[in-house]
């Protein structure tokens, strides 16, 4: 190859092909080709890229010192996810993709790596997540050239399981929710909280005048940090204000002044609980004031069951049935039914909790096919009556 300008970086020949460079900050970056047209593209597709700053000189990481640079020091994420990401990249990543470069990951290669995890697909996706997100970093700073975890094909998900209690297995477990923190479940069962934010309400978030409840905080658990208290996203979604039935109104006015009571009582043995130096007047505590963990509220779930003949199923079945409760109750307004739940799109919530409505269509489906029937002494039925007067009658027929 002829020599190139200078800055514009060199090809040559070399064994098994061609080899060259482009020049970064002082620094080579080299590439290989099988041919001489081929070294030419790749040239001039770094030069490209160096002249539009998405190139980088030194050595390229491995997917494994990428992803623990990019869960370190790029993504700002909550406790309990940077965990799940650490595991994933340990666990997960790590033992079979942890030592390739990141620019000789192909889509083929991540694919066969997620068909070997032999998880089902929501798993698969949560897997795949935080390498999608490091490597599209690695993808705007130079990196690579594009990012083969978003050319994944990955298996159709399927509709979530959705199923709700009746009203009457509903009603039974109510029935059966008795002594202190009782008025949880009725929070969960009646508005559909997720199972974190009702273990994380304050008394500064209940208005009683108003009969309201706003939702502001989540109890959630961190290794190496155990519980804390998450801020709801500032969003309509996220952190909202609830308007309650009279009914829990009352009964959280109950609860707090049973709290009180038990506080009274204990003395010193009420422990309370504080996070970030300040003190947090839990709705839902234990009985000396400290929060409650997600295996502790799950125990009392299942005993709860149990007390009203249910079997067991996960916490989250009571958001479910409040959901459908609440479209049935509403007519069909999901709009405010997905503003209670704290869903930002509607039509999620349509499409998570069609099932409510599946009764009302057979019934508009039966009700289209039924004869129509005009209302007694209509303005339809005297026209009608006056045109049968003029119609001629058959022999032996007398008109009325």
């Amino acid at each position: 190859m002829s020599r190139a300008a200078k800055g514009e970086g060199s090809a040559f020949k070399a064994a098994g092909g061609y080899r060259g460079y482009v020049t970064v900050n002082g620094k080579r970056k080299y590439f290989s080709a099988k041919t001489k047209a081929e070294a030419a593209q790749k040239k001039r597709e770094l030069l490209n890229r160096r002249d539009d700053g998405r190139l980088v000189a030194g050595k390229v990481p491995t997917l494994t010192q990428w992803m623990n640079h990019w869960l370190d020091n790029v993504a700002k994420v909550r406790p309990t996810t940077y965990a799940m990401h650490k595991w994933v990249i340990d666990e997960k990543i790590t033992p079979e993709l942890g030592g390739i470069r990141i620019d000789a990951l192909t889509a083929e290669r991540i694919e066969q790596w997620v068909s070997d995890l032999s998880v089902k697909p929501s798993s698969q996706r949560r897997y795949l997540a935080p390498m999608k997100a490091a490597l599209n970093v690695a993808f705007l700073r130079g990196h690579l050239t594009f990012n083969p975890a978003t050319r994944v094909e990955l298996e159709a998900q399927s509709k979530p399981n959705t199923s709700a209690y009746s009203r009457e297995d509903r009603d039974a477990i109510l029935k059966a929710a008795t002594g202190y923190n009782r008025a949880r479940w009725h929070v969960a069962l009646k508005i559909g909280l997720r199972p974190a934010e009702a273990l994380g309400l304050t008394w500064p978030d209940f208005d009683p005048k108003n009969g309201t409840l706003a939702i502001r905080n989540q109890i959630l658990r961190a290794t190496g940090k155990g519980l804390y208290l998450q801020p709801a996203p500032k969003t309509d979604a996220g952190e909202r204000r609830i308007r309650l039935p009279k009914s829990l109104v009352t009964m959280l006015v109950e609860h707090k002044t049973e709290q009180l009571l038990l506080r009274a009582e204990l003395g010193d043995e009420w422990i309370g609980w504080e996070f970030e130096g300040k003190p947090v007047a839990l709705i839902f505590s234990q009985l000396n004031g400290r929060p409650i963990g997600a295996h502790t509220d799950t125990n009392a779930w299942r005993k709860l069951l149990t007390a009203a003949g249910l079997s067991e199923v996960r916490r989250y079945k009571s958001r479910h049935t409040a959901a459908t409760h609440m479209i049935q109750d509403s007519g069909g307004d999901v709009a405010v039914v997905a503003k209670n739940l704290g869903h930002a799109d509607a039509g999620f919530t349509y499409r998570t909790y069609v099932h409510p409505l599946e009764a009302r269509e057979a019934a508009l489906a039966e009700a289209m096919d039924a004869p129509y029937a005009a209302p007694y002494d209509s303005p339809i039925e005297r026209s009608a009556a006056k045109i049968d007067r003029h119609v001629p009658q058959k022999s032996g027929q007398k008109l009325s």
